[in-house]
């Protein structure tokens, strides 16, 4: 492993650790992906605990990782920290040939204050990540005043353009109270964002890469290996040649994307135009059979079925793979309303 410190910003004291694969193994690899890691510390501080020995692990998976020291104390002052991470995704970016870096598939990871950062780069950055790793970030209003007053809030700013997340926290902390995680949960379930969520029995604040695993949730530290395979289904496959395809979409449905697809959902297409209807009637008049026959009191059916992408629903009709495949062909045809 090779690591060098680079200075962004000398009067802020802020600094870029490279830290880079430099052995034979993998050596066909044209591109890899990245990571940049945010520690935390309350503004006040950057916590060591959660710098380079957080990225060591990443090295091993294949990545190339970053550690961002970013304004914390007297330089605290927002937006100095965005600014930072802006200026530190640029910076990788720009030198994305020297890394060898594949530029659409740069991670960043933060924790607790870190996460707050991580989480507004996710969500309003210039820069915006390929995937977010927030760990017991601070993320809704209450927690993000404590860390700084009249900070940005993470969860008030997701949106369509939002990045797959990877949350994870423990249900005690007290520190970064669990209804960050949650709020930031159904933030993304709103804006339609591929997520996963890891919420320990117990674990409390800080706890990093999981070492001490003596006064911790024993699975706490596994929250690690799940976000390696999560970013290989969000990126796909190192492979020789490239990456494999991605085992999971960015988004849970087709709805905000600039074309219509089978991706999409009921509910999306039967908005749009005559064409549609004309297009889909069968798929259609399978889900008015299905709310007609299941529908009850105490279930909202149209709703639930208007919920399902049309791939699921032509699924369900038993429709071929080939059938499904020309459907999606033609709507992507159709302009979008």
């Amino acid at each position: 492993m090779k690591y060098e410190e680079i200075i962004l910003n000398e009067s802020r004291d802020v600094k870029l650790t490279v830290c880079l694969r430099t052995e034979n193994e993998g050596a066909s690899l044209k591109r890899r992906p990245a990571i940049l890691i945010l520690p935390g510390g309350g503004y006040t501080f950057l916590s060591e605990g959660e710098a380079e020995v957080v990225a060591t692990p990443y090295l091993e998976a294949g990545y190339q990782a970053f550690v961002l020291r970013y304004s914390v104390g007297q330089h605290q002052t927002w937006p100095n920290p965005l600014e930072d991470y802006d200026q530190a995704m640029e910076f990788i970016k720009s030198n994305s040939e020297k890394w060898q870096i594949q530029t659409d598939k740069i991670a960043v990871l933060g924790f607790s204050a870190g996460g707050h950062l991580a989480g507004c780069a996710a969500t309003m950055a210039k820069h915006r990540p390929n995937a977010a790793i927030l760990g017991y970030a601070a993320l809704n209003q209450t927690t993000a005043n404590i860390c700084q007053p009249v900070i940005p809030a993470p969860v008030d700013f997701v949106d369509e353009k939002t990045c797959p997340c990877f949350l994870f926290s423990a249900r005690d902390d007290l520190m970064v109270p669990i209804e960050n995680t949650l709020a930031f949960e159904n933030a993304l379930v709103d804006n339609g964002i591929m997520f996963e969520t890891h919420i320990y029995a117990y674990g409390g604040h800080g706890f990093s890469i999981g070492e001490d695993a003596s006064e911790i949730c024993s699975r706490v530290p596994n929250w690690l290996k799940d976000s390696i395979g999560w970013l290989e289904d969000m990126f796909g496959v190192m492979q020789d040649d490239g990456f494999s395809e991605p085992a999971c979409p960015p988004k849970m449905n087709g709805d905000a994307d600039d074309v219509l697809s089978v991706d999409c959902t009921i509910g999306h297409l039967r908005n749009q135009s005559d064409r549609i209807e004309e297009l889909l009637k069968e798929a259609f008049l399978k889900v008015d059979e299905i709310v007609a026959t299941r529908g009850g009191i105490d279930i909202d059916m149209k709703d639930i079925v208007t919920r399902l992408q049309l791939k699921d629903l032509l699924r369900l009709m038993e429709k071929s793979d080939e059938t499904v495949k020309q459907i999606d062909e033609e709507l992507r045809k159709i302009t979008k309303i």
